[in-house]
């Protein structure tokens, strides 16, 4: 098995250049309030982008086939807005775990800084950025949400609005009613529910619903999302990837909502849940289905079991793949935290 595995363009440079530099000194800032605040060292987060310069690394007439040169470039590119989930996120969980309001504080800087800067509120500069944004809204979405209630009524004005414009973004990205019900949609779901959670915006849960409800409504007896299959050789890899925003949405709507979203669609969560468990454990079904040996998840991708096999021990019966991490930005964080926190 295969693991995861020259004078106007100087004074085009001059101008980027210079608002590098301004952007560096932003961030410098940061670092300097947020101590100040805290009252504890805080990592230097990266500058804030408006933009997304992305690299569609999907190639074939259906965008199933992943061209690794170019998905290598993209990670690449993305790596510094990456860089700011993650740290964001990491100080979020250390204020969930141990209390520390100085941790969280850095988390609610780091956010301030990007939030008045209107990073990622640019240009998308194709589809592979606007699933970018979806991904890197679900991590920002809850490291707020995990220290909201460390943030000042000045923090909420300029934080909150930009995550309402950054759920309509992903909104309009993923707005058209023939959208395929595939794993982005998934993740659409969970970075709405996410913001909608965070700033209490009633808007984004009713889109986040329908989303889910439509992933959801994909699930085919066999337990698993159609098109996702056609990923050959990643449909493990790609139904494990809708499985984990679909059970951090119902996770949401439990908390939020008070409401079991699991049974929805006679239970259909449950069987991707159980066809993507199973093969974990033996991936041959999946191989017969697409004539193709399988990419296994591992590792952050499997982050989500924190939360199911604590909500649902029965149905889990102990299935813990070798080498999972229960810690994913995109999916909430540190989930081992945060499941023995959410889950009574």
């Amino acid at each position: 098995m295969r693991a995861n595995a020259p004078s106007e363009g100087d004074a085009t440079f001059g101008s980027r250049r210079a608002a590098i530099v301004f952007l560096a000194g932003l961030a410098l800032v940061a670092g300097l309030v947020s101590t100040a605040r805290a009252d504890t060292p805080c990592a230097s987060v990266p500058a804030p982008l408006r933009d997304l310069n992305a690299v569609d690394y999907h190639a074939g007439p259906d965008g199933v086939v992943i061209d690794a040169a170019l998905r290598a470039e993209n990670d690449a590119a993305m790596e510094p807005v990456r860089t700011f989930v993650r740290l964001a996120s990491a100080s979020a969980d250390h204020f969930v775990a141990e209390g520390k309001a100085g941790a969280g504080l850095c988390a609610i800087v780091a956010l301030r800084l990007w939030a008045q800067n209107d990073a990622l509120l640019g240009t998308m500069s194709n589809a592979q950025a606007e699933r970018e944004r979806t991904g890197l809204l679900s991590g920002i979405a809850f490291a707020y949400l995990k220290t909201r209630e460390l943030a000042s009524s000045d923090d909420r004005s300029v934080i909150e609005p930009w995550l309402d414009k950054l759920a309509r973004g992903v909104e309009a990205s993923f707005g058209d009613p023939a959208r395929p019900a595939n794993r982005r949609l998934a993740l659409a779901a969970l970075a709405t529910a996410a913001a909608g959670t965070a700033i209490d915006g009633q808007g984004h849960w009713r889109f986040a619903e329908e989303a889910f409800d439509q992933s959801l409504g994909a699930i085919n007896s066999n337990g698993v999302l159609d098109i996702e299959m056609m990923g050959q050789e990643r449909a493990l890899f790609d139904q494990n990837f809708a499985l984990g925003s679909l059970v951090m949405t119902a996770e949401l709507a439990e908390r939020q909502k008070n409401e079991d979203w699991y049974e929805r669609h006679d239970g259909a969560l449950h069987r991707l849940a159980n066809r993507v468990l199973d093969g974990l454990r033996d991936p041959s079904w999946f191989a017969k289905q697409t004539g193709k040996e399988q990419v296994l998840p591992s590792g952050r991708d499997l982050a989500w079991i924190a939360f199911y096999a604590r909500r649902f021990p029965d149905r889990f019966a102990g299935r813990v793949p070798d080498g999972t991490i229960f810690q994913s930005p995109r999916l909430g964080g540190d989930l081992a935290v945060l499941a023995e926190k959410w889950v009574k």
